[in-house]
């Protein structure tokens, strides 16, 4: 890397080129780019390749950041790994789909994180994303964890009694019903938990006015 200032006086890292390659020959491969890319890169990196190649022209070398980006923009125009990428497209089923769906739905209910993703994928129902955007987002561990909880079956069906579990996390939680049974009125349906025994339970507590909502872990079966 070197270094330089620029009309604010501020310092920029530069991406030094190789010996073996000239500014000629670094404005060619920037061309080469924005070529096979014709079809493939969005109007702000054919854009950008387009402000690269008159920067290089005039300074001969890139900045640290505007080189990452190139390199980027450089590897999604590789014939091998478009080739990849038309495989993985071809090969992105509904049940894959269903998948990136829930997981989109899992990071919208516990943010931040993916959210201009999950955005585009509910927004869109031909989107496909990247092979490694999709196993980020859908094969970690909390999202498939969430996954078997919205798979499983509630264990206490509607209009059981349950008894509220007293223990010291109960009591920590401020569960005002410990060790009472409990009437089970409604179950939630869609869990985006990756917390085991986190389905909610709107429940009656016998002579109570109102109804609480409790996660399942902290119920029990009645004895």
């Amino acid at each position: 890397m070197g270094y330089g200032y620029n009309h604010y006086g501020r310092r920029r890292v530069y991406y030094e080129n190789t010996p073996s390659e000239t500014k000629a020959q670094l404005v060619d491969r920037i061309e080469k780019v924005a070529a096979r890319g014709v079809t493939t890169l969005t109007d702000w990196e054919r854009n950008f390749l387009g402000s690269l190649r008159d920067s290089t022209k005039k300074w001969g070398r890139l900045t640290a950041k505007q080189h990452d980006t190139f390199q980027r923009i450089e590897s999604k125009t590789d014939p091998a790994n478009i080739a990849a990428r038309n495989v993985w497209n071809n090969g992105f089923g509904d049940g894959m789909r269903e998948k990136l769906k829930f997981a989109a739905e899992y990071y919208k209910a516990n943010p931040p994180y993916f959210s201009d993703a999950a955005d585009r994928i509910l927004g869109d129902d031909d989107y496909i994303p990247t092979e490694k955007l999709y196993r980020k987002m859908v094969e970690n561990k909390y999202v498939q964890r969430a996954m078997e909880n919205a798979n499983s079956a509630p264990l206490y069906a509607v209009g059981s009694m349950v008894t509220v579990r007293d223990s010291s996390a109960a009591r920590r939680l401020s569960l005002y019903q410990c060790g009472k049974d409990v009437l089970v009125l409604e179950i939630q349906q869609n869990v985006m938990s990756a917390t085991k025994g986190a389905r909610e339970y709107t429940v009656l507590a016998i002579g109570a006015a109102h109804t609480m909502v409790i996660e399942e872990r902290w119920l029990k079966k009645k004895r």
